[in-house]
């Protein structure tokens, strides 16, 4: 804890000191459960009776949040009420529904008080707990965790109960696992509402070819998984599945078509453990998504290992250039054309592995946000360019800003708001030298919650702009709705000005749009002289791009800083 005194707030109503806090806390850890987090929720205490609930080591727990311990049977909105309420300054109290190590679920009344700085900033929370599960209705929970409350098929453990009663029975059977191609693209272009009802009346047609030898399991978001004891004719059970999506979907006024990858796998040919099986069924999916076709299938062979291996060592090494910092951060200048003076600058990540190489970009985003590393990165990401930021602001006395791209996962996180303004109030960074730039396939999701967090966003007093802009399907209508500040003109039509006959009108078109919603603009892959005169015409405050340097690592980017801004 931190050397200075604080207040405890809403704890029988009363203020307490450090040593007092430290006593409550002491006897607390003595007869109820106790977790405490950083400000990002990270896990940094537990003691015993919170191992033991849990059935996780102290070891496992740490550095961890709570979603480690997330059964699924509360809303999204729910974690973010509390997040909102701690952030706050106030206690949040609570039922919640937990899941321990080994998959059973357990309820505790749980009280979660933020701890204050002197300037009233949250800067650690306590969780106190206590076991409640024998006071709720078990068997309303247990059939929970059998069922998948968003699709209503049997779930995880259901299948893997189904799997080893099988195995321990010697019956042969089948696992074909089920993937939706680019979900993402449902998520982020329709919005999750759309993507959940798309997954509901994928699950019904799924489970029309439900018989009682043949049975559909949801396994993992927009991963399902069929068991059939047919184990002569997979080939057979993949063409029918994959025949369920010839037709289209209609979900809320949106018409589309789904595609699907299959692998396919056998016991007792492939393996004789469930683990294994499903591992064997993931690495032929794998290689049914890399045939490109529309939908496809693969049945597991022992050499598709190698490609799978391949797409494990890139996770382990991503694993570990985060872990040992051997990411980097290369800054691009912003310059303000008005004045030709540099105001900012955008913050993009960089990947050299000694084996891979230079990896780029868009290749290990897309993949880290496939295995759940983008958090990290993300949190990564925000912490280091606000600390170089600051460090030249305090050394040159300017007001320069940073922009840190975020993907939308990020901004689904219940505490991401919470986690943000931590890292600044810990770097010292005012809000406005932060700038938060979101894509435009992001506004398509425009539920209440994420226009809330933009919200919450830009009361901190952080710009909000949206990236390669004219990519999408933004309309008018999304724009308006959103509280952002900026628009970030795609390179692509900084291109087309001089390429293409329509591309002077097009890109004086998004200047206008953009300044009729009170929006300033800057755009992006500046190379020629020409766009730059067209833009600067037109009224484009700012831009990017090579005509005045490339990204470049903080060592070279700081040269700029001293220096004017000169055109070629």
């Amino acid at each position: 804890m931190q050397n200075q005194s604080i207040v405890l707030k809403d704890l029988d109503n009363g203020d307490y000191t450090m040593e007092e806090v430290q006593n409550i806390i002491s006897a607390l850890n003595f007869s109820v459960i106790v977790a405490i987090t950083n400000p990002q929720g990270k896990i940094t205490f537990v003691n015993q009776h919170f191992c033991d609930i849990t059935k996780y080591t102290k070891e496992e727990l740490i550095g961890q949040d709570h979603r480690i311990l997330n059964s699924g049977y509360h809303p999204k909105s729910f974690f973010k009420e509390m997040w909102r309420t701690i952030g706050s300054g106030k206690t949040w109290k609570g039922d919640v529904c937990n899941r321990a190590k080994d998959g059973s679920l357990y309820w505790v009344k749980t009280t979660v008080v933020p701890f204050l700085n002197e300037k009233g900033k949250p800067y650690q929370y306590v969780a106190i707990r206590t076991d409640i599960t024998a006071q709720k209705d078990i068997k309303k929970v247990t059939e929970l965790a059998y069922r998948d409350e968003l699709t209503n098929l049997p779930n995880r453990r259901r299948l893997n109960n189904t799997m080893n009663d099988y195995i321990n029975q010697l019956t042969p059977f089948a696992v074909i696992f089920i993937d939706v191609n680019r979900f993402r693209n449902i998520n982020d272009g329709l919005g999750h509402v759309v993507g959940d009802l798309f997954l509901k009346e994928m699950a019904t047609r799924l489970a029309s070819l439900n018989t009682a030898e043949e049975m559909f399991f949801r396994y993992n978001s927009d991963e399902f998984i069929f068991i059939t004891k047919d184990v002569a004719h997979v080939d057979r059970a993949a063409r029918r599945i994959i025949g369920l999506f010839d037709e289209s979907f209609l979900i809320d006024d949106f018409e589309f078509y789904a595609s699907i990858s299959i692998g396919i796998s056998i016991f007792t040919e492939d393996a004789h453990d469930s683990e294994q099986l499903l591992k064997n069924a993931d690495t032929a999916l794998l290689s049914a998504k890399q045939s490109h076709k529309i939908s496809d299938y693969q049945v597991y062979k022992p050499n598709l290992n190698r490609e799978h291996n391949k797409w494990l060592m890139m996770e382990t090494k991503l694993h570990n250039a985060i872990k040992l910092d051997k990411l980097a951060l290369h800054y691009q200048p912003k310059i303000n054309i008005t004045n030709d003076t540099l105001v900012g600058m955008e913050a993009l990540l960089r990947w050299h592995d000694e084996d891979l190489g230079e990896v780029y970009p868009d290749t290990f985003i897309p993949f880290a946000e496939e295995c759940g590393l983008i958090g990290d990165i993300g949190v990564w990401v925000l912490d280091k360019a606000t600390r170089q930021v600051r460090a030249w602001n305090e050394k040159y006395g300017t007001s320069l800003h940073v922009a840190v791209n975020i993907s939308p996962m990020h901004l689904t996180q219940e505490n991401f708001v919470a986690s943000v303004q931590a890292t600044i109030d810990e770097v010292g960074l005012r809000p406005q030298e932060l700038e938060i730039e979101i894509t435009e396939m992001t506004m398509l999701d425009y539920t209440e919650d994420l226009i809330q967090t933009i919200t919450s966003l830009r009361e901190l007093g952080i710009a909000i702009s949206i990236d390669d802009f004219g990519t999408g399907y933004s309309s008018l209508s999304y724009l308006k709705k959103f509280p952002i500040d900026a628009l970030k003109i795609d390179r692509a039509f900084v291109q087309d000005i001089i390429s293409e006959p329509s591309g002077i009108a097009m890109t004086a078109a998004i200047i206008s749009l953009a300044h009729a919603l009170g929006l300033y603009v800057v755009a992006e892959g500046v190379e020629e002289p020409e766009e730059l005169a067209v833009l600067e015409r037109h009224g484009c405050e700012f831009v990017q791009g090579y005509y005045f340097s490339r990204p470049l690592p903080a060592a070279e980017f700081e040269k700029l800083i001293t220096q004017p801004i000169l055109r070629k």
